[in-house]
């Protein structure tokens, strides 16, 4: 050690002697500041200054902290980096591209990007980055660190090098959040070893931070870390450099720039889990003749909103958390998963609008979701088979006019029908006739034909739909994979949802579709 300072302070000494530097090397620096600028430095002399400041006075704190444990820690490759960072007990594993393409993104992914990796590859990662994670490279190329800072719209700042080396690297600007505990000055670190027995120092400015890397064999001098944000993250580049030894990952300085990476940015927000999902979609229309979808023509409930506004209320009454939205993409949250039930609530027509959201629900469905699907949502996703497959009925029409529903003829093992009044009476509902498949649902709730008003007994019979047992299933139960469904053809009204019992209904109907979800 006592002789890789004195090394580096010779080094630092050779070039302070500004009269003697190279003046091509001179002149890079100082055309490399004119046209990025970096705190602290507008000359070359300043970047003389810089490397003969004094060493630092102290050690550097390496300590693990609970900030650093509760970070969510990935890596893509680098896993000589992955056991160190196992090892000192913090969240790290490989890098998992479907978790990231289902919504579940990291904190932090370190990296090693070497020739082979395709632009999917990068698409991928760029995608977390653009959701909060931050995107540390921990060996580059200059070629490739120009090429990533164009794709997210930025001019690399170049290569800065001494004249016998043809590599370096790029100035970091002021970030006090990189040097936390260091001590203030130039700090002579055994950081990486390269090129036989040559050894880089680290120099740092303290408030005016600059992590500068100096070769004492090649008089290379150059810094060595570049940040550039991107969507709510952010890609930093650390390097070129080789990889590091295993001792050298342990020396205090590396690993607290490490552990100062990991909390460099914000952690990624994580949606708070709920129990309950009422979604609200209504919008979308897809033509029969043309499949084309428009943001027009599909008929809107009003007890769509009111309706998941009381049943929010009264389900949170009873201790559940609860999501309330019309955004497809909540399909394809790592929240989503994780919860147990969700309410198709007066919705309407198209429900995704990717395959991906598609695929995320039916996959959540099958995996033991619950879903209760209320009314106007036997009407979703016209024309699909899966949907079809999935609720086991679609809507085809209703009478004309409203009318009561008796509950008498109902199935009063099921606890949304247990719960009912006895002799209760719906006020008044729209009459729905569902395309059923045969031998797939349960039936729940019945309502008999033969009761309408005569006109309403030939208005059905004169379409030919009257059903043969004199019976509309109004309710019913299915199995899905592993999930269940709960359908009920109720809901027309928004006066209806401020109806205690029935909010006990859809909150016991609701209970009944994912009854195991949270022993998984």
């Amino acid at each position: 050690m006592k002789k890789l300072l004195i090394a580096a302070a010779a080094f630092a000494a050779c070039i302070c002697a500004s009269a003697e530097a190279p003046r091509s090397f001179a002149a890079t620096v100082e055309d490399y500041l004119a046209t990025h600028p970096v705190a602290g430095m507008e000359t070359y002399a300043d970047f003389c200054r810089l490397v003969a400041q004094p060493a630092a006075n102290g050690a550097v704190d390496a300590t693990v902290q609970p900030c650093h444990k509760a970070r969510k820690i990935r890596f893509w490759g680098a896993l000589e980096h992955l056991a160190q960072f196992k090892g000192w007990g913090l969240d790290a594993a490989e890098f998992d591209p479907d978790a990231a393409a289902r919504g579940d993104y990291p904190d932090v992914i370190f990296c090693h990007l070497m020739p082979g990796y395709s632009q999917g590859d990068v698409e991928q990662i760029l995608d977390a980055v653009r959701h909060g994670t931050h995107f540390v490279t921990l060996q580059n190329t200059d070629s490739w660190s120009k090429a990533v800072a164009k794709r997210l719209g930025h001019t690399y700042g170049g290569v800065l090098t001494a004249p016998t080396m043809d590599r370096g690297g790029v100035f970091f600007r002021n970030c006090p959040k990189l040097f936390a505990g260091f001590p203030e000055g130039r700090l002579d670190a055994p950081l990486f070893s390269c090129f036989g027995a040559s050894r880089h120092g680290m120099f740092l400015t303290g408030e005016k931070c600059l992590l500068g890397v100096a070769d004492t064999h090649t008089g290379r001098i150059a810094s060595s870390i570049a940040q550039y944000r991107y969507g709510k993250g952010a890609v930093t580049l650390v390097g070129p450099c080789v990889t590091p030894s295993a001792r050298n990952i342990n020396d205090p300085a590396y690993k607290r720039l490490l552990l100062n990476l990991v909390d460099l940015l914000p952690a990624v927000e994580r949606e708070k889990p709920y129990d309950v999902l009422l979604y609200t979609r209504w919008m979308w229309h897809r033509d029969p003749k043309t499949g084309a979808v428009a943001p027009h023509g599909s008929y809107h409930h009003f007890s769509t909103e009111i309706g998941a506004g009381e049943m929010a209320r009264y389900f949170e009454a009873k201790g559940l958390k609860v999501k309330v939205t019309d955004d497809p993409g909540v399909f394809c949250t790592a929240a989503f998963r994780a919860c147990p039930r969700m309410v198709f609530a007066c919705a309407n027509e198209e429900q995704f609008e990717t395959e991906s959201q598609r695929e995320a629900f039916y996959a959540w469905a099958k995996a033991g979701g619950g879903t209760l699907v209320l009314h106007s949502a036997s009407n979703c996703e016209i024309g699909s088979k899966e949907w079809r497959d999935f609720l086991g009925g679609t809507f085809l029409f209703h009478y004309p006019r409203q009318m009561p529903v008796p509950f008498a003829d109902a199935d009063k093992s099921n606890p949304a029908i247990a719960c009912m009044p006895a002799g209760y009476v719906w006020p008044s509902e729209e009459i729905y006739v569902n395309d059923m498949v045969l031998g797939a649902v349960k039936p729940v709730l019945n309502f008999r034909a033969d009761t309408v008003p005569a006109d309403m007994q030939k208005w059905i019979k004169d379409r030919g739909r009257a059903p043969a047992d004199g019976i509309h299933i109004l309710e019913w139960t299915k199995s899905y994979g592993k999930g269940r469904v709960y359908y009920s053809a109720l809901g027309h009204n928004a006066a209806g949802f401020s109806k205690p019992e029935f909010l006990e209904h859809l909150y016991q109907a609701c209970l009944w579709t994912a009854p195991l979800f949270a022993a998984r």
